[in-house]
């Protein structure tokens, strides 16, 4: 099952508020004060934690939406679909409506004079009838990740609590008890340790002189049995780059501190195994994460949700352990690593609370004043009335901006946005597809990963050398590695690489910059492979649909070289018997190619180079691995 819609009413800005969610991953997106976190908070305080703990109550004097009087409910009513037939089967109780969705609200009357006891009531169904049976509530659950501002200090901190939830997590009853029963035995050890005997004989010493006179004491150390918890403040997580001394939290700075907070929390989607569902609430992930971290971040939660609908099991009516996630953000950037399908817009619009009126004006009319408040409204983008086509190309052309050059480690520039379009899906499908993944992931799942974390930039021309000198000053490089891609353009191409390798001799040879080239266009290149000939012909009767003869007439005749095809397609393009607008037929190449078109699909060379250039081990990396003596 999942979490399909969200109702909430009378909660903070959420006077009658209904979120519709996605699938795996729904991305709250919108201004400040628009009522995202109050959305979160309404899950949090209607599912149960996963740990256990406890979670966020409702309180009148916060949560009341204004204006509302005393005595108003506070209502978050949560509609869950996908339902497997075992799930079926064990809420069926509950399932008290026609269509058989799963439907729980909680309430909260904030009426003062009513016991607290009393206040807090759960129901089943659209007709709001008693829960049957509450206890299946506690299989469905919540995971909470709060926006992180200094995570050093949570994961340093001398309560050991977050340290001890970890142990908790991965760690087995039977290894818990082993590790404190090591840990005491080693305090017992110190307590007689040679310095701890010097001590207490110093103190015995002076002790011995004032109370032999009168009764005589003696003094010992010993130590009192601890406990996980107490023994877990003793220890400090420590981070350091790949081949480096790990060292406090600190010196790694803010951003990778945050990520092993969060890699922390995520650990306890360990217990999903536990229960039906667990929805994980994540805010703002980006907080002190640079652009590229943040992609990764949210392809790894998107992932681990995909996987989890997967391995549940139809029929059973073991917990199914299904993961859910949903995030709020402010980062344009994050909004555009995913489809527009898993993006939900949270505004906030005027809302008028007319106080009580005042006492009669001199013309015996009543005067009454109102204030204004923002109330939260949503607007789930999957709900948008578009085509499929639309739709997926609005997810190619949407994309934060290319400021996101100045946070990346690793950079591909292009010339224009139909190598933009195309480099990712090549990269995914054709390079390194899943179908050649080893059964535990294998090294193409891990290629592929890095090459998201990859910032692929159209410079709209051929004109690279402004952002090269940007991204390369000499010897204070702002990344890691650039991959510069171009055409050939009859010659041109090879002198732009010549140009190029001379401003920035060093950086070529080291291996952080590297340009290439291919022998004509872009699409004179795809078409120059025969196995290439359906995928691209296909694409080009979805423009032009009764144009089928005049596609064919610009093969030359058989046997005919891949160069020989190059060039037939570049002077087609060039006399105009052929129209194409790049931009659309590379979008239309990239979906056929998603849609199981790059099962033999041929890359041109020099992509093919340049994609496995970009993921090569950086120059650091490789020198942080030869002075670590590993290689």
């Amino acid at each position: 099952m999942r979490l399909g819609t969200l109702v909430i009413r009378n909660f903070r800005s959420c006077y009658d508020t209904t979120v519709e969610l996605s699938e795996h991953l729904t991305l709250l997106v919108g201004e400040n004060d628009a009522g995202k976190s109050n959305i979160i908070d309404a899950i949090r305080a209607a599912l149960p934690p996963a740990s256990g703990r406890g979670g966020l109550w409702f309180d009148r004097d916060r949560d009341l939406s204004y204006g509302q009087p005393d005595g108003t409910r506070i209502e978050v009513s949560r509609s869950y679909v996908d339902l497997t037939t075992g799930e079926d089967a064990l809420f069926a109780p509950s399932l008290v409506d026609k269509h058989r969705r799963l439907v729980h609200t909680i309430r909260f009357d904030t009426d003062p004079d009513r016991p607290r006891r009393q206040r807090l009531s759960h129901s089943v169904g659209e007709s709001q009838v008693p829960d049957p049976e509450p206890e299946l509530r506690e299989r469905i659950v919540h995971v909470y990740l709060p926006p992180l501002r200094d995570a050093a200090s949570a994961l340093d901190s001398a309560d050991g609590n977050r340290l001890a939830d970890i142990f908790q997590v991965v760690a087995t009853a039977e290894e818990i008890t082993a590790f404190e029963g090591s840990a005491n035995q080693s305090l017992g050890e110190l307590a007689q340790d040679p310095a701890t005997r010097k001590v207490v004989e110093g103190v015995q010493t002076h002790l011995t002189s004032v109370t032999e006179p009168v009764r005589h004491r003696i003094v010992g150390v010993t130590h009192a049995d601890q406990r996980l918890r107490r023994l877990t403040r003793a220890l400090r997580l420590h981070m350091a780059a790949f081949g480096l001394t790990p060292t406090d939290l600190l010196g790694s700075g803010l951003g990778y501190a945050n990520l092993l907070y969060i890699a922390t929390v995520v650990l306890e989607l360990e217990r999903a195994a536990d229960f039906d569902l667990t929805v994980l609430l994540v805010e703002e992930p980006e907080a002190h994460l640079h652009p590229q971290l943040q992609s990764v971040l949210l392809s790894y939660l998107l992932e681990q949700a995909k996987a989890s609908a997967i391995s549940a099991q139809e029929d059973s009516v073991r917990p199914a352990g299904r993961v859910q996630v949903v995030a709020t953000t402010h980062s344009p950037h994050l909004a555009s690593s995913v489809s527009i399908t898993d993006v939900v817009v949270v505004r906030g619009r005027e809302r008028v609370v007319v106080d009580e009126p005042k006492p009669l004006e001199m013309d015996g009319s009543h005067a009454s004043s109102g204030t204004r408040h923002l109330e939260t409204t949503s607007v789930a983008l999957a709900s948008v009335p578009l085509e499929d086509s639309d739709r997926r190309k609005i997810d190619r052309y949407l994309d934060a901006t290319r400021a996101a050059l100045l946070f990346a480690r690793q950079v591909i520039l292009v010339e224009g946005i139909a190598e933009a379009m195309l480099m990712r899906v090549l990269a995914e499908h054709v390079v390194y597809p899943t179908s050649q993944d080893t059964p535990n992931g294998g090294s193409n799942r891990q290629l592929r990963e890095q090459f998201r974390a990859i910032s692929i930039v159209p410079v709209d021309g051929v004109d690279f050398l402004p952002y090269l000198l940007l991204l390369l000053p000499p010897d204070s490089p702002l990344v890691d590695r650039v991959v510069v891609v171009t055409d050939g353009d009859g010659g041109a191409g090879d002198k732009r690489r010549t140009s190029i390798h001379g401003t920035f001799p060093g950086y070529v040879q080291d291996g952080r910059l590297s340009v290439h080239v291919g022998a004509t266009t872009l699409e004179a290149e795809l078409y120059a492979a025969i196995a290439n000939e359906a995928v691209l012909r296909d694409a080009y009767l979805k423009q032009h649909p009764q144009s089928g003869t005049k596609w064919d007439a610009i093969a030359p005749a058989p046997p005919a070289t891949a160069e020989q095809r190059a060039k037939a397609f570049s002077d087609a393009l060039k006399n105009k018997r052929l129209d194409i607008g790049k931009g659309d037929f590379a979008h239309v190449i990239a979906s056929l190619i998603e849609g199981n078109g790059g099962a033999n699909f041929v890359i041109p060379a020099y992509l093919d180079a340049a994609i496995r250039s970009a993921t090569i081990p950086p120059p650091e990396a490789a020198t942080a691995k030869d002075a670590d003596g590993t290689i």
